[in-house]
């Protein structure tokens, strides 16, 4: 886990929250990188690798390849999110919710995408946001 400056949030909750939330999802023994950053960071990777050149809170970058995850009970790194801090504040702030509730939510959104969810229809909206309610719930208590 990488935090480019202290925001806050402690590292050992981080690690727990992804670690657990790794766990819920049937792929005990897998990894991933995160990252802590700002708004210009965000902007580039999604600029550089998204074509879209806006700042976005969190993205995605699943690395194993995707027969991999057939076997979630291997090592595995699933890949890198990035989260930019300052939009996370900003929608805490938004939506009167407690800053590490909103890290939380964007931890496990980004896990998703890592291991194929996606929200490109509301078909797929529906089941991702389901997950992600489930999740926080059961991760409630280590927020």
């Amino acid at each position: 886990m990488s935090t480019e400056r202290n925001h806050g949030l402690r590292s050992t909750t981080l690690r727990a929250l992804l670690t657990r939330g790794l766990r819920l999802l049937g792929y005990p023994r897998a990894s991933v990188s995160l990252v802590l950053t700002d708004d210009e960071r965000l902007r580039i990777l999604n600029r550089d690798f998204l074509e879209t050149d806006r700042p976005t809170d969190v993205l995605s970058f699943p690395l194993a390849d995707p027969g991999d995850l057939a076997d979630p009970g291997r090592d595995l790194f699933l890949g890198e999110i990035y989260v930019s801090v300052e939009t996370a504040r900003a929608q805490a702030k938004a939506a009167r919710r407690p800053f590490p509730r909103e890290v939380a939510h964007l931890l496990i959104h980004g896990l998703l995408h890592l291991i194929g969810h996606d929200h490109a229809n509301p078909a797929e909206r529906r089941r991702m946001r389901a997950v992600e309610s489930r999740l926080l719930r059961e991760l409630g208590p280590m927020l």
